[in-house]
């Protein structure tokens, strides 16, 4: 069963090869490696390459190469796998890493793991970003998108894919616009920009601060003057006059005229009294009496 995978995938993925092999010049051993696999004859193929990674210098980039041959022609997918792994992370300056991180690609969309594919293509954009192979990666980029029900997506990885092709590659051309036929009716971004100066970020404009109003301080306090007290003590009230006693006058003599009816006798006894005085009393009778 995993024989027929691997079989499936390379069929399918038998254009991308020769497109890749045409960017890098290919040693005439590892052409005819391949022929004898394709002709049935996978161990006399991968023998060749087996012997062309002794005679290399571990770390060279004919080391490279010869992992890369010999993950192009494992017998598993698995195989495969882990040499497309080792050029990307042991062999990064290798003029097979942008075509290793598309082979990683095809193996997980061959896993219906559109994500895990979707990874290494992206990670081929954004550290090859001037590579040739842009335009192939964007091809297999839109496939996966399209597998995942993205149209928006997927038509906009054509759109860039197919600016990025050259006229000369006709067959990754028709490829591309064969699979431009599920974007009739969607309007997508024009192709990212092809140039070759460094991308520059614009500065961002400084967002409008807003000042709070200063509130000044509340004025403070005006110091508090000590101010002395002149305490002046009222002039002494003036001495009240001495009083005057009021002798009241002596009640007038009660004359017989004012008498009570209980002194009549008294008083009519000193009238008679005097009047025995001052005329010679007549008798003595009266002078006694009055006595």
């Amino acid at each position: 069963m995993v024989r027929r995978l691997i079989c499936a995938a390379a069929l399918a993925f038998t254009p991308a090869l020769v497109q890749a092999q045409a960017q890098v010049a290919v040693n005439p051993a590892y052409a005819r490696a391949q022929a004898l696999v394709n002709e049935g004859n996978a161990a006399a193929g991968r023998a060749i390459v087996d012997s062309m990674i002794a005679i290399a210098a571990p770390g060279s980039t004919d080391y490279a190469e010869g992992i890369y041959w010999r993950g192009v022609l494992a017998a598993t997918a698995a195989d495969a796998e882990m040499d497309y792994r080792r050029i990307v992370v042991d062999y990064p300056l290798s003029p097979r890493v942008e075509d290793a991180l598309i082979r990683l690609a095809q193996l997980e969309m061959a896993r219906a793991n559109y994500d895990g594919a979707l990874r290494h293509l992206n990670r081929l954009v954004a550290e090859h970003p001037q590579s040739p192979s842009r335009g192939r990666a964007g091809y297999w980029m839109a496939r996966a998108l399209f597998d995942k029900n993205d149209i928006q997506g997927g038509c906009t990885a054509i759109v860039d894919a197919l600016a990025r092709t050259s006229e000369s590659d006709v067959e990754l051309r028709n490829q591309i616009t064969y699979l431009n036929q599920r974007c009739a009716g969607v309007v997508v971004a024009g192709p990212a920009e092809t140039t070759t100066a460094p991308a520059t970020t614009a500065p961002q404009a400084a967002a409008p601060t807003t000042t709070a109003p200063v509130t000044a301080p509340p004025p403070a306090p005006a110091p508090v003057r000590e101010s002395t007290v002149v305490v002046t003590t009222p002039p002494p009230a003036p001495a009240p006059p001495p009083a005057r006693t009021v002798t009241p006058p002596a009640p007038a003599p009660v004359t017989s005229r004012d008498a009570p009816s209980s002194n009549l006798y008294a008083s009519t006894g000193s009238l008679m009294h005097a009047t025995c005085w001052a005329i010679t009393c007549i008798s003595d009778r009266c002078c006694s009496t009055i006595r």
